[in-house]
């Protein structure tokens, strides 16, 4: 099994704004141990952090759409199929991580299939946006 890195980017309940993965990483922002938000450990002292449970973590996928933008827990996707199946040929999905792999819900239904990447077999996908700035796309 190929190791994938693992990232982070997290959505500002405080401020209403995503943060990246590079943004937080020159904040010397990390995920809390218990996952619940992010903690700052640019101190020397680790008793002076501060804790951040504003910030929602959003865990990259490991996968990338078909214009190679990373795809993030909490994103839209726009699937397209050449085919008929359980969904419909043209769907719009959010990516969730539900019994430990990352899955598309289509309008509150979890497939059984995995996320998809870029244009896979009879499937392409595109990140069109997130559950956070682009809670209307799924409408």
């Amino acid at each position: 099994m190929a190791n994938r890195e693992n990232k982070f980017r997290a959505w500002d309940t405080q401020h209403n704004k995503m943060w990246s993965p590079e943004e937080m990483g020159r904040d010397e922002l990390t995920i809390n141990p218990d996952g619940r938000g992010f903690v700052n450990v640019s101190g020397t002292d680790a008793r002076l952090s501060e804790y951040m449970t504003h910030l929602i973590p959003l865990q990259w996928t490991g996968l990338r759409d078909k214009n190679g933008v990373e795809i993030y827990e909490g994103d839209i996707l726009r699937i397209q199929s050449q085919y008929e199946t359980d969904v419909p040929v043209d769907s719009r999905a959010e990516v969730i991580f539900s019994d430990g792999s990352f899955r598309c819900t289509f309008h509150d239904m979890i497939l059984n299939s995995k996320v998809c990447s870029g244009s896979e077999g009879n499937w392409n996908c595109e990140r069109i946006g997130n559950i956070y700035e682009h809670l209307e796309l799924l409408k």
